[in-house]
């Protein structure tokens, strides 16, 4: 009897647990009265304070759950207390509240590394947080480094790269962190912030906090998120006159040659202020929206409110802006990390629409006056072959001549015998007489070994290229003998491949667009396109952006075959055979002379003698190629 009385006891006690309310409790107050900074990473160890970061007490109150906002977005400079005011929204959440929660950080790994070394020392180091969740163990499926549970509470702890970590459970309350680092898009899921936001549309009294520090415009998620906002920045007081202001960093001053000397100077007055001040005007400062009118809180600070003593001075953001502005990609650096501003680069991003209205008055498929030598890149996909040829001409002249999506099986010889007949028939000149591709080039990322099956029985015509990320690789690197399986029997080195310096080639390419952009003639242009291409090739031509912090090419949209094809038929033209970025006039001239008569002429030299006259030209190098090839006369051997 007794037994059961207890029992009864313990469910009751149970019931009650689960149907009590959180406690009436703000972020704020949670943090202040239970948080502690660990002695590794943090700038001052020990009790969280948060009149020490004046300006996180308002992002806190809008995490609270009394705060209506169903959304907060701060954009931020670096060690301005963005990922520990999330910390400390974590933390209340599960001291606090019944309900589920996801952290979303931009990959799995960092999701573990922010799980074992920022989640766990928090929970060790307050009381309330290690009564509810024990030590993470490997067989306690309640408590692993990527899911946390207690009674009435879970999370989920998920990588922006992983999918299936965003779509494991709904969730009331929503952390991201470092949004800007997240992918564009994961590949046919879409927007890893929108995958992971579905997952909250059943709780009518959510909450979104998205953080972090920008990078350049055209790629920055935050300030998108940002722009959304009601915006609001912090004002202080001028010590001097008592004006409230948001800190910017124009008004920061110093005499030339000595940031040691900067000191703030009041927008209104125009004292200069002391560094020394910050701390009363820190304290005394308050957030002014610009539109107070929208419901979604945002928040935006720079380095410039950075607390004395956890982070850089003034006097050192000075020196390191001097030091920055000596190359053009440090600067970019400095304003997205240190002032929490995006920057736009016009060599950065193209636009589709811009280059579309750039078509010349020729079709595609037709070789216009100048177009002396053709290359192609191909890219492999599962159903089809993407297929770009470009023409050369001299001093870096380019035109498109073709873009095709040619539907193939790539796995059956029937696919590559659909590309053997795509690639084999000539080209016809201005002139009437025909061109052949001197060189191809074809990504063997994918279906490797198909591919070098079929380039290894057509060297001389057709390379198998890999793209390489790695900043400053040449175009084209030396080649690789590769081992090679063709119907199950591998064949050592028998087949070459080369490497891509993909970064270098989108560089050269888009620092070539954006010339072409700013002048005023179209016979000035550089790259030329047909009239009639379809809208989707300048969509992928334009399809990535670099982002200079990651120092990395990042995707903005999901197809990118017309930026790759190109980048694989520049490979080509620079291959050792070809090299037509070195040919000087008389190499030019001469292969001219062979493709583009005087109209009195026009039979004077068979169209047979061409790749004759190719090969001449290219004997004046000063150092002889490797391997001859028949630039203009193309593929003669078999097959093609």
């Amino acid at each position: 009897m007794i037994a059961m009385r207890d029992g009864f006891l313990h469910a009751a006690e149970a019931i009650a647990a689960g149907i009590e309310p959180p406690p009436r409790l703000s972020v704020t107050a949670w943090a202040d009265a239970h948080r502690r900074l660990p002695t590794k990473g943090a700038g001052e160890p020990g009790p969280w304070r948060t009149t020490r970061v004046p300006y996180s007490a308002e992002i806190m109150e809008c995490l609270s759950a009394e705060h209506p906002a169903k959304r907060v977005v701060f954009m931020k400079s670096v060690q301005s207390a963005g990922t520990e005011i999330g910390n400390n929204w974590v933390g209340w959440f599960i001291d606090t509240q019944k309900a589920p929660m996801m952290v979303v950080q931009p990959t799995l790994d960092m999701a573990e590394r922010w799980s074992k070394q920022r989640l766990a020392s928090m929970i060790e180091d307050a009381p309330t947080l290690r009564a509810k969740i024990a030590p993470a163990r490997a067989r306690d499926s309640g408590n692993t480094t990527l899911l946390k549970e207690w009674p009435g509470g879970v999370m989920v702890i998920s990588g922006a790269n992983s999918g299936a970590s965003l779509r494991s459970m709904p969730a009331r309350y929503l952390f991201l962190d470092e949004v800007d680092a997240y992918p564009a898009e994961l590949e046919g899921e879409g927007d890893p912030i929108s995958l992971a936001e579905a997952r909250t549309t059943t709780f009518p009294r959510r909450k979104v906090f998205l953080v972090s520090t920008p990078t350049i415009e055209s790629l920055s998620r935050i300030n998108k998120e940002w722009l959304a906002s009601d915006q609001r920045r912090y004002h202080v007081p001028c010590p001097h006159c008592g004006h409230e202001q948001h800190l910017v960093w124009d008004n920061l001053r110093w005499p030339k040659g000595q940031p040691e000397l900067a000191v703030y100077h009041c927008a209104d007055c125009g004292v200069g202020i002391e560094e020394h001040h910050k701390t009363a005007m820190l304290a005394a400062g308050r957030w002014v929206a610009t539109h107070p009118e929208r419901a979604v809180a945002g928040f935006h600070i720079n380095g410039l409110y950075t607390p004395i003593g956890l982070g850089y001075t003034w006097a050192e953001l000075a020196a390191l802006w001097l030091d920055s502005v000596k190359d053009p990609a440090r600067i970019k650096t400095f304003v997205n990390l240190r002032l929490g501003e995006v920057v736009a680069d016009p060599n950065e991003k193209l636009s589709e629409d811009d280059l579309a209205a750039r078509a010349s008055d020729y079709d595609p498929r037709t070789i216009p006056p100048g177009c002396l030598l053709l290359t192609a890149g191909i890219d492999v996909q599962k159903d089809r072959f993407a297929i770009l040829v470009i023409g050369h001409g001299r001093a870096g002249q380019q035109w498109v001549i073709d873009y095709n999506e040619l539907p193939a099986d790539p796995t059956t010889d029937a696919g590559w015998e659909a590309l053997d007949a795509f690639l084999a028939p000539p080209f016809i000149n201005s002139r009437g007489l025909p061109m052949k591709i001197s060189m191809a080039a074809i990504d063997s990322g994918y279906l490797t070994d198909h591919v070098l099956a079929y380039t290894r029985l057509r060297r001389g015509r057709v390379i198998a290229v890999k793209g390489a990320s790695s900043p400053g690789k040449p175009i084209i690197n030396r080649p690789s003998k590769l081992d090679v399986t063709v119907r199950g029997r591998t064949i050592k080195h028998g087949a070459e491949g080369w490497l891509v310096g993909a970064d270098t080639a989108k560089h050269v390419l888009f620092a070539v667009l954006t010339a072409d952009g700013k002048r005023p003639l179209e016979a000035d242009r550089m790259i030329r396109f047909p009239q009639g291409l379809d809208a989707s090739f300048y969509s992928q031509l334009a399809a990535e952006v670099w982002d200079p912090n990651r120092r990395k090419w990042v995707k903005v949209r999901p197809r990118n075959e017309a930026l790759d094809t190109w980048c694989y038929a520049l490979a080509a033209a620079h291959h050792p055979s070809l090299r037509v970025h070195v040919w000087r006039e008389p190499q030019w001239a001469r292969l001219e002379a062979a493709l583009e008569p005087a109209s009195g002429d026009l039979f004077a030299q068979p169209a047979a003698a061409v790749a004759v006259d190719t090969e001449k030209a290219q004997k004046t190098e000063s150092a002889p190629p490797p391997r001859r090839i028949k630039p203009a006369g193309g593929f003669s051997v078999k097959r093609w």
